[in-house]
C-alpha cells in the first residue's frame, strides 16, 4: 500500500515517469524505500529544502506507525549515493 502511494506521488512529480524506481527492502521492523528518478526531476522530488521528501517521510511515518514498522525513504543521486537520506520514524539511521 504505501508503495503505491511513493509511485503514485511520483508519478505526479517528475516529468520523466519510466525513470523512477522504487526498491523495497524489509528487515524485521523496518521498512526502507529506495527511490530513484532522472537527474532532472530529483530537484521536484526533494524540494526546496527537503520539504517534498520530508512530506513523503511524514506521510510513511504515519502509516508505519500504524503497522508498528519503521519507515526509512531514502532519494538516490546518479552515482548511487545517498541524498537526503533520513529515517522517517526514528532518529537514527544505520
Amino acid at each position: 500500500m504505501l508503495r503505491e502511494f511513493l509511485e503514485a506521488s511520483l508519478r505526479a512529480l517528475v516529468d520523466d515517469q519510466e525513470a523512477i524506481q522504487i526498491r523495497e527492502e524489509r528487515r524485521g521492523k523496518r521498512l526502507r524505500y529506495t527511490i530513484q528518478v532522472a537527474e532532472a526531476d530529483r530537484g521536484r522530488v526533494i524540494g526546496k529544502n527537503g520539504r517534498i521528501v520530508n512530506a513523503l517521510r511524514t506521510v510513511a511515518q504515519a502509516a508505519g506507525a500504524k503497522n508498528r514498522v519503521r519507515v526509512q525513504i531514502i532519494v538516490l543521486t546518479d552515482d548511487r549515493s545517498a541524498q537526503s537520506a533520513g529515517e522517517a520514524s526514528a532518529a537514527s539511521t544505520e
